[in-house]
Formats: C-alpha cells, sequence, structure tokens
C-alpha cells in the first residue's frame, strides 16, 4: 500500500447527504461519506476516544458521525459534536476548541464518477497528476454515465499477487477465454506501461 491515490467508491454510492460507505484496504479503514449535496470527505474510520470503528458497514447517518462504543459524536464535516457525560473529561473542551478533536481526513477527489482518496496528508500530488495519461485513454468510455451493476467479493486461497496477475494480461485468454478473441488481441497483445498504469 503506498499511500497514494485509490479508487474507494463511485459517486452513485453515496447519493445523498449523510450517506457512508466503509473503505478498507489492508489494514486500514475509511469512512467516505457525502457531507453536502457537492462535497464528499474521508475520515479515518477510528474513534478519537478509545479507538473504535466508527462504522462497521455501509450505510446512512443523519446529521452524525457517531462511534457505537460510548456514544462520541461528530458532524458530517469532521468537526466534534458531543460527548455523553461530558463533564467527565475536563480537558475535552480545550482540545476541541484546539481543533485537536476533528476526525482526521484523508484527501478526497472524483474523476468520472470515481471517489478516489489519498490518506496521505503531506502528498501534494493531486489526483489529475497521478492519473496523467490514463485520462485519455478512457475518454470514449463516458465513464460518469456508467454505474456498478454488481459487486462480488471472493476469498481466493492463494498469493493476492498471482490472482491479481490473471487479470492483468491476456496471454491466457487464447485457451481459457476463446469466446472473447474477437474484442481483446491474441497473445501477442501489445502491452503498455506508463508511471501509474499500464494497457493491454
Amino acid at each position: 500500500w503506498s499511500r497514494a491515490w485509490q479508487f474507494a467508491c463511485r459517486e452513485e454510492h453515496i447519493p445523498d447527504v449523510g450517506d457512508y460507505v466503509v473503505y478498507e484496504i489492508v489494514r486500514h479503514s475509511f469512512v467516505v461519506v457525502r457531507t453536502a449535496p457537492d462535497t464528499i470527505k474521508a475520515y479515518w474510520n477510528s474513534c478519537l476516544h478509545r479507538g473504535r470503528q466508527l462504522k462497521d458497514f455501509d450505510g446512512h447517518c443523519d446529521g452524525e458521525i457517531r462511534c457505537p462504543f460510548h456514544g462520541f459524536a461528530w458532524e458530517l464535516d469532521g468537526s466534534f459534536k458531543r460527548a455523553p457525560a461530558d463533564w467527565d473529561f475536563p480537558t475535552l473542551a480545550q482540545r476541541v476548541d484546539a481543533g485537536e478533536f476533528q476526525l482526521p481526513e484523508a484527501q478526497v477527489a472524483t474523476w468520472q464518477g470515481f471517489v478516489f482518496i489519498n490518506p496521505n496528508p503531506d502528498n501534494t500530488e493531486t489526483l489529475e497528476e497521478f492519473l496523467g495519461e490514463i485520462v485519455d485513454q478512457f475518454e470514449v468510455w463516458n465513464l460518469e454515465k456508467r454505474y456498478k451493476q454488481a459487486h462480488v467479493a471472493k476469498v481466493i486461497h492463494a498469493n493476492w499477487k498471482i490472482a491479481q496477475e490473471a487479470f492483468c494480461e491476456a496471454y491466457h485468454v487464447n485457451a481459457t477465454h476463446p469466446q472473447i478473441m474477437p474484442y481483446l488481441g491474441d497473445t501477442n497483445s501489445q502491452v503498455d506501461v506508463w508511471d501509474n498504469f499500464s494497457r493491454v
């Protein structure tokens, strides 16, 4: 995991204010939430009180992000809202006033209906810079008008790099998927490699 830009969800997965998805990668978890009609934010999925995950699954929250353990709550914009029995936390008000109790954010940007996050606050590379020439490769596909019809997840008992490689090369198509040969190059398909992506 390179702590660079990564695809988290599609915009249509969170169409309404308060809709969120839980995006997990390796051992990290984020809550990607629509905070306003034209704003999407991503927060580290961890309560600032005891570290419990704020959200366990995708859903909708009405006006606040509340920890299910002790009930600490934040506004959708990440600012602290309230804590039960806040009198028992004498330094909490000072921390809130100092801006120390804001939910930590990841950078968020969108392209063609895709929502990307970058958890590295020190990375100044924009999404456009990261995507580079891949944008030109997809101009004809009109991706902002596409949608995900189905999502399938499976546990594969194999090295993840072997499974990933099976979907990144065309060499196996001739023997395994001959029915798609009319619209894919054969075993001699050209592979182009750029900085952040490749194309078969």
